[in-house]
């Protein structure tokens, strides 16, 4: 358990330290594993009794719930309450609810008659619970980019391995086996301490949407995509595993690989500028092979890949939201479940309306497409902004390509006395982590790319900075680094 009175100099060591796997994390795979609302998790049930009667009248309701929590969640959280979804006694009945409606409704599966009314309730129960139970985790898995990027590969590939092997066993081993799994999943949030996370900046209500909407929009967008996606349908690969199951797989080995190839620069803007378009391509690529042939197979393994990767994507980046404090985890965590939920509903009343009569499949190359055609204006319209950025603000610091490259020995010199820096100027932890990198001669863009930060942000964390530290150039920034 992590000590809350960390001093600053603790915490911005942490920041650069390897990561490391902990039981709370084996925890969180558990509880990705066992979540019902992905149509490849509720099918391990499929041959239950009462299946085909109660599984879409729980899972509307389980959505439904969400969105409707959720809402509320962000709107207590946009009037400024902190602790909206981080009190001990609320995370303790959240934690009750869910476990009780997910628990009842594996039993009602398995009950001797069907019953849709406590199908409804248990759904309602466990769906209203589910945005403090991400909240709750968020808090106690928040981490820095690099270090949730990892994590999150490795949840995904725990927990697709974890669903295909639930799938092989048989009902009766089956049933106990996810209920003792439901159980773990949310145990570290009554036995575990949040981590000390510092606390976002207070602004009025216009600056919290600004600031949520400019740093999150397009994680969101891979979120939500991901979760109408995996309630519209539920594919095989090559007809022996889910592809769901392989494409995780696949995805969580190329930011594996990604993480250790490139662990020093802003992996995010590459992900989203080469890895994403890339796989889009795969997919389309692939797709347009004949039926029945290996590559068109292989297509829907390349779609799986494409939505997990923005799917986890945008999961570690609302992790590093909320460990850098430029949003709450109420407020980042209510708003991100609302609209994936709300994306996932409007998914199942898609399957559940239409699929009777329609082939919804090939629209998915549509969406597909769409994705891959805002993400390519969006950079454009970046790439637009660099070129007619001001000649003042394109000179205020080196480019991330000027910078020069340091050997090891003199970047651990250059952090340890920055650190120094840091604490003899009582600086908060966050703004120790943009000296640094302000030492080392990045720019604000840059800096805001590699913390996940809003640029206007981390031009208030450099303001602070130099007033803490009592100059007003950079020049004498850099010389105070040196120690002259």
């Amino acid at each position: 358990m992590e000590n809350p009175l960390a001093s600053d100099a603790v915490l911005d060591k942490e920041s650069v330290a390897p990561f490391v796997l902990r039981p709370r994390h084996l925890a969180l795979c558990a509880f990705a594993m066992t979540l019902l609302a992905p149509a490849s998790t509720m099918a391990s049930f499929g041959e239950a009794p009462h299946f085909a009667a109660l599984a879409d009248t729980f899972l509307f309701f389980f959505l439904l719930a969400a969105v409707l929590a959720a809402v509320t969640l962000t709107l207590v959280a946009f009037q400024g309450d902190r602790g909206a979804g981080e009190r001990r006694g609320i995370t303790r009945a959240a934690v009750s609810a869910y476990a009780a409606g997910t628990l009842g409704f594996v039993l009602l599966l398995f009950a001797p008659t069907a019953m849709p009314a406590l199908s409804v309730a248990t759904g309602l129960l466990a769906g209203a619970a589910l945005p403090w139970i991400v909240v709750a985790w968020a808090r106690r898995v928040a981490a820095p980019i690099d270090h949730a990027l990892a994590l999150c590969a490795f949840m995904v590939v725990a927990a697709s391995f974890g669903g295909w092997l639930l799938t092989l066993l048989p009902l009766r081993l089956l049933a106990p086996l996810f209920c003792l799994l439901v159980m773990v999943s949310v145990a570290p949030l009554v036995l575990a301490e949040p981590l000390p996370i510092e606390a976002a900046e207070v602004a009025c209500p216009g600056n919290r949407l600004g600031r949520l909407a400019s740093v999150t929009w397009l994680p969101l967008l891979g979120l939500a995509i991901y979760g109408f996606m995996t309630d519209v349908m539920t594919h095989s690969a090559f007809g022996v595993v889910r592809a769901s199951f392989v494409g995780g797989i696949v995805a969580a080995a190329v930011v594996f690989g990604a993480c250790l190839r490139w662990a020093k620069r802003p992996l995010v803007p590459w992900f989203y500028r080469v890895l994403v378009p890339l796989l889009g391509a795969v997919f389309i690529v692939l797709g347009s092979f004949p039926a029945n042939t290996f590559p068109h197979d292989a297509s829907t393994v390349a779609l799986y890949s494409f939505y997990i990767v923005l799917a986890l994507l945008g999961c570690a980046l609302f992790l590093a939201v909320v460990h850098g404090g430029e949003l709450t985890a109420d407020l980042a965590c209510g708003f991100a479940v609302a609209v994936v939920a709300g994306a996932a509903l409007a998914g199942q009343i898609l399957s559940a309306v239409l699929m009777v009569t329609h082939d919804f499949g090939p629209w998915l190359t549509v969406l597909t497409g769409l994705f891959i055609a805002v993400l390519l204006v969006f950079l454009g319209r970046t790439a637009w902004n660099a070129l007619v950025m001001p000649a003042e603000d394109a000179s205020e610091t080196p480019s991330m390509t000027e910078a020069p490259a340091l050997e090891v020995s003199m970047r651990d010199t250059l952090e340890s006395r920055c650190a120094e820096v840091s604490a003899a100027s009582a600086l908060s932890p966050r703004e120790a982590e943009v000296l640094t990198y302000l030492a080392r001669g990045f720019n604000p863009a840059y800096i805001a790319k590699e913390l996940v930060l809003s640029i206007s942000t981390v031009r208030t964390h450099v303001r602070n900075i130099y007033r803490k530290l009592g100059i007003n150039k950079r020049e004498e920034l850099l010389r105070l680094i040196d120690g002259d």
